[in-house]
């Protein structure tokens, strides 16, 4: 008896898999008819399926197909049977107000919608003939039939009334209904953000996020809101990359809610990655003030540190004034907390300031050697600090000690990010050594490592000894190059500089003229020497506008006439000289955005 009642079910589901496959191939084929504009040939098959499903978006192509082929009577035929069949179901007023529109009857269309409307009872009735509305793209018809619905059931339908402004492209009234759901559940805030992301990303010509941030701004300053809205103002000034709003609201809520401050951490360091320094160092102090006993005061004091850091080390012109200063701001802090997991990166950043930018290698190595005795740091701080020791034995022109401390590195970090790292530095050291064709060996390994950075570095290197070592037996030019590179890594640039004059006058019209150029460009940029900057710039755009590095030069020249020559006209030509004659340069995107932020007076 089981046996049978299986086999039975399975008959009956079988039977059901085929009836569907068949209703999937006609709708296939009347769809193909009905872009085909065959609308004679449709018209059969969307009844039929019209039939097997009861769905009423195929009896709706069905009556457009009797619409396209002037059957007009065979038209209002149907609607009416259908609505005979379907009493409470007014969905089908919507097909026959279309039919009358399609006859120019727009009286006799607009009493069938409005008597619809009348008519409604029951949400499953509003919901019906709401769907049918924005099928027929009749939009204020279904906006009065939500409407309705919410005297009828009194419950709210703010997502339902959302999507027919969304269709219609009124922004600020969907964005209301939006924000009303919101302010009817808080839970509702993160639905409500996925939506408005997909507008923030393809409705960028309607100013549509102007017109969200002005729709939260005024509820945020109503009495009584929830704080949802300044979490989704923070969401939105974040979406902008607009961290000093973000911080202002997110301040607001930590004061509110009484907060230890961990949002405000996030923030910050989200500004850091944007290069927005002030606005993270105002988050970080906000954090500190909070005193020595706040839950994330340590994580505020370092991070701050880092963000001086980076402020201060991206300028490639650092003064020694301030140099000092950010060593003292260092000092003060790690005396404060000490030398610790907490502070072991803080110490190995003041290491590289002071061997790098105050010619302090002796301290710095102090300072590195009493991190890597601390026990319990996590391998890649301690292989940091490794790789830092052995940059700063480097700089101060002990090569062998650095080569064993890079080696060690590797070795304690084989197969991840910080041994390639390590690896990276020993090839380097092989480049500035002269042992051209080892160094290129290693560097062609690592540019599949897994760190953007290393693999990035490693191709350069090997494409630079590649080109200009194949058809140069004796490498000369090669040689002193990688003594200028080194001595530029030193940080002794009048010697660097001298050697780069050398290898111009020795081998005029050698292919690593234009990497001697941009070599020198850098270095009286770091000097602040900007005329000098400029004139080394100009001459890799004009005597080498066909090479590998012109566009390079370009936007770096832009950069200059932008930020240090204050001639916003000049930055904006050659920004716009990167967008038109150089369209595949990586540089490309960042031109474009600092060209329109100068043609519209942003600083």
């Amino acid at each position: 008896m089981r046996r049978f009642i299986l086999i039975f079910i399975i008959s009956i589901f079988i039977l059901q898999l085929a009836e569907g496959q068949d209703v999937a191939n006609k709708v296939r084929l009347a769809n193909d008819y009905y872009q085909s504009k065959e609308f004679e040939k449709a018209e059969p098959l969307y009844f039929e399926i019209y039939e097997a499903t009861t769905a009423k978006i195929y009896f709706s192509y069905y009556v457009n197909c009797l619409i396209e082929q002037s059957k007009f009577e065979d038209a209002e035929k149907e609607i009416k049977k259908q609505s005979r069949k379907n009493k409470d179901d007014l969905s089908f007023a919507a097909d026959m107000g279309y039919l009358y529109k399609k006859q120019n009857l727009p009286e006799k269309a607009k009493k069938e919608f409005d008597n619809a409307i009348d008519e409604l009872k029951t949400q499953t009735q509003v919901h019906n003939l709401a769907n049918a509305f924005n099928n027929r793209q009749e939009y204020d018809y279904a906006e009065a039939c939500y409407k309705a619905g919410i005297k009828i059931s009194g419950k709210t339908m703010h997502n339902e009334l959302a999507n027919v402004y969304a269709m219609q492209r009124k922004y600020p009234e969907m964005i209301s209904e939006y924000l009303d759901l919101i302010e009817e559940d808080s839970k509702n805030l993160e639905n409500v953000q996925n939506r408005m992301q997909y507008y923030i990303t393809n409705e960028q010509e309607t100013e549509f996020t102007t017109i969200l941030r002005t729709s939260l701004l005024k509820r945020v300053q109503k009495d009584n809101q929830p704080i949802a809205f300044n979490q989704m103002l923070v969401w939105l000034y974040m979406q902008e990359k607009d961290f000093r709003g973000a911080f202002i609201q997110a301040k607001a809520i930590d004061k509110r809610v009484n907060g230890a401050g961990q949002n405000i951490i996030e923030l910050a360091e989200n500004a850091v990655a944007n290069k927005d320094y002030d606005t993270a160092l105002e988050a970080y102090k906000y954090v500190i003030d909070k005193g020595r006993t706040a839950a994330y005061y340590i994580t505020a004091s370092v991070g701050r540190l880092r963000v001086y850091y980076e402020k201060v080390t991206s300028n490639q012109t650092v003064t020694k004034e301030e140099a000092e200063q950010l060593e003292t701001e260092y000092l003060a802090t790690i005396n404060s907390i000490g030398i610790g997991k907490n502070t072991a990166q803080s110490v190995i950043d003041l290491a590289h300031l002071q061997a790098f930018y105050l010619n302090k290698p002796d301290e710095a190595i102090k300072f590195l050697e009493q991190v890597i005795t601390l026990k319990g740091l996590a391998y890649n701080i301690i292989a940091s600090c490794k790789i830092e020791l052995g940059d700063v034995n480097l700089a101060k022109g002990d090569i062998w000690e650095a080569a064993l401390i890079y080696g060690q590195a590797e070795k304690e970090n084989k197969e991840n990010e910080q041994g390639d790292a390590a690896k990276l530095r020993k090839a380097k050291l092989a480049y500035y050594a002269n042992d051209f064709m080892w160094a290129k060996a290693q560097l062609d390994a690592l540019k599949a490592s897994t760190s953007k950075e290393v693999a990035n570095d490693a191709l350069f290197y090997a494409m630079l000894i590649k080109d200009n070592t194949e058809d140069d037996s004796l490498m000369l030019a090669m040689k002193l190059f990688a003594r200028a590179d080194l001595l530029i890594f030193r940080n002794k640039n009048n010697d660097a500089l001298l050697t780069l004059d050398t290898l111009l006058t020795q081998h005029a019209g050698h292919t690593l003229t234009d990497e001697a150029y941009l070599r020198k460009s850098e270095i009286y940029q770091k000097m602040g020497d900007f005329e000098q900057t400029k004139v080394y710039l100009q001459k890799i755009i004009t005597e080498w506008s066909w090479d590998i590095l012109a566009d390079i030069a370009v936007f770096r020249l832009a950069e200059l006439y932008d930020k240090h020559l204050d001639n916003k006209e000049e930055a904006a030509e050659n920004y716009k000289k990167v967008m038109l004659n150089y369209p595949n340069s990586i540089y490309v995107t960042e031109a474009r955005k600092r060209f329109r932020q100068i043609r519209d007076g942003i600083n």
